[in-house]
């Protein structure tokens, strides 16, 4: 009995000890939610952005999960693009509760609501250029699938419009089946390595095919780029959307522009490029990149200290296609003409280029 006597004060303080742990951790637990960057139930706020600032990162900050993105784009309609998001922009941030679906209590069958989604609005650049007539560098010759061999008129220089007599290398070929009509250059040499680098891949037209015949196939030139000629060689074709949605590029990279359509070697605004850099460097279709020129160094005259002056931009180049080791791009902008073998270097930009404020707009399928 007297030792329950004397413990009653060591009970006592543990009880003490335990209240004061429980009152701690909720007034760490208070402190926590009031000073985290989520959002409180039904209160309405907004954030302003900074530089850096996607809507991926700001549902990453408020909400902790990235992939609400598309409910704040939904919410914010003034952002037509949300890969554009510009320092100062106003976001509109929504109750986190807001997009939670309530339990089901009753399975009830509803009508059919027409679903209504925001489009992706990219740029059309079909006043830029002909994107079916863009062309390929590859760095290996390829197998083409046919030939014209011969012409129904006695016409040498052929378009759009005219009847050829072809010869398939592929079977199963049906009417109606459309191919590339192209030619292939010698292999070029890189402006800078100076080494074999691959072979430019010129397209022509666009020809369909018609009748079989034993041995041969009649078929009709259904558009033409540029001059067709016997002999001129076929691939499938594959139709390039001349709808383009800009896209930062976020990585570090220099390449080359290594040649041009139709071997230009003067180079200027709507001049379509090739570049010795594709997808293995994770470019892709709709980067933009700055065509640049190196200025030596010059001497400050008062303190004979050297300056390194920054380049010059020659021209910005956006990009149509691309292949594993290679890229096409249209020069949309240029500050003066320049030749092959100047560098290209990621152009770095919040808002799309001015230029492309003069293009229509599309939606991207």
């Amino acid at each position: 009995m007297l030792l329950f006597i004397e413990n009653q004060p060591l009970l006592r303080m543990g009880q003490l000890k335990s209240k004061a742990l429980y009152i701690g951790i909720s007034l760490f637990v208070t402190l926590f939610l009031v000073l985290s960057p989520s959002i409180s139930a039904g209160k309405k706020l907004t954030h302003t952005v900074k530089k850096g600032d996607t809507l991926w990162s700001i549902c990453e900050k408020y909400y902790g999960d990235p992939y609400l993105w598309p409910e704040l784009w939904e919410m914010n309609q003034f952002v037509t693009n949300p890969h554009w998001i510009s320092p100062g922009d106003v976001i509109k941030l929504f109750d986190y509760k807001e997009i939670k679906l309530p339990p089901v209590k009753k399975v009830v069958k509803l009508k059919k609501q027409p679903v209504t989604t925001r489009r992706l609005m990219g740029v059309d650049v079909s006043s830029l250029t002909n994107v079916n007539a863009l062309g390929l560098l590859l760095r290996e010759m390829i197998v083409p699938w046919g030939k014209i061999f011969d012409v129904k008129s006695e016409k040498i220089l052929l378009s759009e419009g005219d009847t050829v007599y072809v010869k398939m290398y592929k079977e199963n070929i049906k009417p109606g089946d459309k191919f590339t009509i192209y030619s292939v250059s010698d292999p070029i040499k890189h402006p800078f390595t100076r080494r074999p680098f691959g072979y430019i891949y010129s397209f022509k037209g666009i020809l369909e095919m018609g009748s079989a015949k034993k041995g041969y196939h009649i078929a009709k030139i259904r558009d033409s780029f540029k001059t067709i000629y016997k002999n001129d060689l076929l691939i499938p074709y594959h139709p390039v959307s001349s709808c383009i949605l800009p896209i930062p590029f976020r990585y570090d990279i220099a390449a080359y522009i290594v040649a041009a359509k139709d071997k230009l070697e003067l180079l200027g605004q709507y001049s379509v490029v090739y570049i010795d850099a594709g997808s293995d460097k994770n470019i892709q279709t709709g980067n933009i990149f700055e065509a640049i020129q190196e200025r030596e160094s010059t001497s400050e005259p008062l303190t004979k200290e050297t300056v390194a002056l920054p380049p010059t931009i020659l021209g910005k180049i956006l990009i149509l296609k691309t292949t594993e080791e290679t890229s096409v791009g249209v020069v949309f902008w240029a500050s003066k003409n320049f030749t092959n073998g100047v560098t290209v270097r990621p152009m770095s930009w919040q808002r799309q280029p001015k230029r492309f404020a003069n293009l229509p707009s599309c939606p991207i399928d």
